[in-house]
């Protein structure tokens, strides 16, 4: 009885929202759902009432803003240095990050709190959200590049500036937590956000090649290509390209790190993938993890709206070896058939995408296109300008 009166609930519900539905705009829903979930003294806390204007009017109108490409960088350029995730472990690591910088030709400056530490967190919420905020608005700042990524990233989300970035854009880069930033500023400030490498990264001739391509060029990078077979092998064991998906698609490049495009489901920083091409990539998360994260994406319709899927490393996506050994699972290759190939829709697994040293720079808003058929990867569309 219990579940016959949880239906007849369930669809009672439904028939209402249906009935509302058709009354409104899908523009007006969706705004209207986000808002009603939570009472308006919740979401003053939250919230700025600036941002919650913008946001209201953004979703109202249900049109995305006119994408913003920022400036090219070059040699010289002053790179604002910011921590808005996790401190660095060593105080050195910020000296070696800002040296690495300056060897690619930039000057350098810091953001006040880039030493701070506050558990886990490089400094305060309020204090990395401000360090961010006035890296954009400074006019002797150039391009903003994370330290590294770690945590806390999405707890800054609320108190930055987009209208202000919007109106200062520039090229911001990382990649792994920084994810929900890239999402959010594309999304909020209509700005192109580039998910690369962090100041800690390894800057090899591979990651160069196309961080050059990306962000120091106004010009498409065009097909991407993975490193050269290693010496003495006779077929590709590294990095090999698997096809799950048949076909060829174009779409608007969105994507990152899946724990945190995920984690940003239900919220104003959620991306649009209708149409979309999505590039993901993970780290360190067991099989049954991506499972459920692909699942969740599933379940909420949205990655069924997808023109592609582009999927880069998951990097010790493996199951934990202190589990009993009588603990059966699936592998990741078998997550990604039953959940992937179904959707039938062009995808490749194995790109130069994530926690690797080997990495490329996508940008996220541009046009993109993903050959499942051929195995290849193109960005077609200048990031910069």
């Amino acid at each position: 009885m219990f579940y016959f009166s949880i239906l007849s609930c369930i669809k009672s519900r439904e028939a209402s929202s249906n009935k509302k539905t058709n009354a409104m705009t899908n523009a007006d829903f969706t705004r209207r759902k986000f808002i009603a979930g939570m009472s308006a003294s919740a979401l003053a806390a939250v919230y700025p009432p600036s941002f919650l204007q913008r946001y209201e009017e953004h979703s109202s109108s249900n049109a995305a803003l006119d994408l913003i490409k920022p400036k090219a960088l070059k040699p010289g350029d002053t790179i604002g240095i910011v921590s808005p995730a996790s401190n660095v472990y060593e105080l050195e690591d910020i000296a070696m990050g800002r040296e690495i910088v300056e060897s690619l030709g930039f000057k350098t400056v810091l953001g006040k709190n880039v030493s701070a530490q506050y558990g886990y967190l490089a400094g305060k919420d309020a204090d990395r959200a401000a360090d961010l905020n006035e890296m954009f608005q400074r006019g002797d700042v150039d391009g903003i590049i994370c330290l590294r990524g770690g945590w806390g990233s999405m707890r800054i989300l609320p108190m930055l500036d987009y209208e202000m970035m919007r109106k200062n854009p520039k090229v911001l880069m990382g990649y792994s937590d920084i994810t929900s930033l890239l999402l959010a500023v594309y999304k909020h400030a209509g700005i192109v956000t580039f998910h690369g490498p962090v100041v800690l990264s390894t800057f090899n001739d591979y990651t160069m090649e196309y961080l050059s391509k990306a962000i120091f060029t106004p010009a498409p990078i065009g097909t991407v290509k993975n490193p050269p077979m290693k010496a003495g092998e006779k077929v590709e064991k590294e990095n090999r390209i698997l096809k799950l998906g048949k076909g060829k698609a174009s779409g608007v490049l969105v994507g990152g790190n899946l724990s945190l495009l995920v984690s940003t489901l239900g919220t104003p920083f959620e991306a649009d993938l209708k149409d979309k091409i999505l590039f993901i990539e993970e780290i360190g998360e067991e099989p049954y993890k991506i499972d459920r994260l692909l699942t969740h994406l599933w379940l909420t319709g949205k990655l069924q709206e997808v023109a592609g899927i582009a999927i880069g490393k998951l990097t010790d996506c493996v199951p934990n070896e202190y589990k009993p050994a009588f603990t059966q699972t699936l592998s990741v290759e078998e997550i990604l058939r039953t959940r992937i190939e179904p959707l039938n829709v062009p995808s490749l697994y194995g790109l130069m995408i994530g926690h690797i040293k080997d990495k490329i720079t996508v940008p996220l808003g541009v046009r993109a296109t993903l050959d499942a058929d051929g195995g290849t990867f193109s960005i077609d569309e200048n990031a910069v300008q």
